[in-house]
């Protein structure tokens, strides 16, 4: 018996030390800083409501968490949004789109910010030049507006959601946003032949990423394992599907693999298999324009969409319409099948609303983007 007992507690120390070990590796006992801007307080602490507002602008949605922004503040009411061009992900999008609609999605956060406090915005956009290090978006003027209704931007819409049913209070919302950028437009794509066709081309384009060396050794880059990164770089993709108790184990085991780049592709095209299962509908945004500024439009309808809609999660897919090498003929094949009215610039999948909290996805802090 007490040799028995005597090896019971051998093992036990054994696994205390391979557990602490595991925390060690992972940073588990660190405080989580990348997160603290999801909280009320750290925007409460903030010197002005111009940097409380920048720090809503950061919350919003970015090509693969990337958040390619820097902001450059004139005056206590002027701030001025260039693209950061050291996020760039020149193999994926090479052409700049997502990068394009990153900015978009930060504008429309903005513009709720300022909601929050009583502003009204004027913008002046900027044809973007990719040959500068520091691209200009825009020119965002705030101004108090006493006709500006003040509001919980994380919880309120402008629909009164208990009065409508799930699909009209989508295209009332996808209507409005007609109105608002006029060279728009959206197809809903739900009926179950059309969604597995859909379906049949958001896969391949998938399997087409997942296979290409150098694009997902690129994803690879901003992919961030372990919480030691998750502080050091406050961006990039992270694990958020693993259940918090397993991480500390997990994302160390992840991250001894992560030289593994066709391991990383086909645990990527199995975790786009499982999503796809949980989509019945999507919703294709169409631009007539060539205007260069459309994808950055495309990024504000999209947040609009996150803000608004409260009955879906509304999760983009960026893959097919990807142009790098191993993708133009997808991309092509598709945009012929789709966009006879207009250039699909950005495809929405919709999934039943969930209660998963975002609050544990890496942000920058305020002053990581801002130009002095």
């Amino acid at each position: 018996m007490k040799k028995r007992n005597k090896v019971m507690m051998m093992i036990g120390s054994l696994l205390l030390v391979v557990m602490l070990v595991f925390v060690c590796l992972d940073g588990t006992f660190l405080t989580h800083k990348y997160g603290s801007v999801w909280s009320d307080q750290y925007i409460d602490q903030l010197e002005n409501d111009q940097s409380k507002m920048i720090a809503y602008g950061i919350r919003a949605a970015s090509s693969h968490n990337t958040q390619p922004w820097l902001v450059k503040p004139i005056s206590w009411d002027t701030i001025e949004l260039y693209a950061d061009m050291d996020k760039a992900l020149d193999v994926v999008d090479g052409d700049y789109k997502q990068l394009m609609m990153s900015q978009g999605t930060f504008i429309e956060s903005y513009k709720r910010g300022a909601l929050q406090y009583g502003y009204g915005l004027e913008i002046t956009y900027r044809t973007p030049d990719f040959n500068e290090e520091r691209p200009l978006i825009a020119t965002i003027k705030m101004f108090k507006d006493e006709d500006v209704r003040t509001f919980d931007v994380k919880t309120s819409s402008t629909y009164d959601s208990a009065k409508l049913d799930e699909d009209i209070e989508l295209k009332k919302v996808l209507d409005q946003c007609t109105v608002d950028y006029p060279d728009f437009s959206y197809t809903i794509v739900e009926s179950s032949a059309e969604v597995e066709k859909l379906e049949g081309l958001l896969l391949e384009g998938t399997m087409i990423e997942s296979k290409d060396e150098a694009a997902t050794k690129e994803l690879l880059d901003v992919f961030r394992f372990t919480e030691w990164e998750k502080n050091k770089f406050r961006y990039g993709l992270s694990l958020n599907t693993v259940p918090g108790i397993l991480k500390p184990f997990i994302q160390p085991i992840v991250k001894f693999s992560s030289n593994d780049w066709q391991g990383f592709g086909e645990s990527s095209i199995k975790q786009f298999k499982d999503r796809l299962d949980t989509q019945n509908q999507y919703v294709l945004i169409k631009c007539d324009s060539s205007s260069d500024l459309r994808y950055i439009y495309s990024g504000e309808i999209y947040q609009k969409l996150v803000f608004e809609v409260s009955n879906y999660n509304v999760r983009p897919s960026m893959q097919i319409l990807e142009t790098f090498e191993a993708m133009k003929s997808l991309n092509k094949q598709f945009q012929q099948g789709y966009g006879g009215d207009g250039e699909v610039v950005l495809i929405i999948g919709l999934q039943a609303k969930s209660d998963k909290s975002t609050s544990g996805n890496p942000r920058h802090f305020v002053e990581d983007i801002i130009i002095n």
